[in-house]
């Protein structure tokens, strides 16, 4: 997945610009979505790489290339995303 994105605050400052896959993403929700997948609680590189990228997928497949949009307009739960007011945010596809 090479998608980048840009994230904005609600007060339209960047807080996140590069790789989807470099999202600052919370452990716990690596480790959960590890264990649904692979009954690993404790995962290694591999596994938190493809969990990553499970958490990642449905987000980048609801946004349009150059199109911004609000995290409330995307029905999906964005708590495993490592940042502040994420419910707040709007999101930008790009390239």
């Amino acid at each position: 997945m090479k998608a980048n994105l840009v994230i904005f605050d609600g007060n339209h400052q960047v807080i996140f610009e590069g790789k989807a896959l470099d999202l600052p993403i919370k452990m716990d929700a690596i480790k959960s979505k590890s264990m649904e997948l692979f009954s690993d609680p404790d995962p290694c590189i591999i596994h938190q790489s493809y969990a990553i990228s499970k958490l990642v997928a449905p987000l980048v497949g609801k946004l349009k290339k150059n199109d911004e949009i609000n995290a409330s307009n995307l029905d999906l739960d964005l708590s495993w995303i490592e940042l502040k007011n994420i419910e707040k945010c709007s999101f930008i596809l790009k390239g």
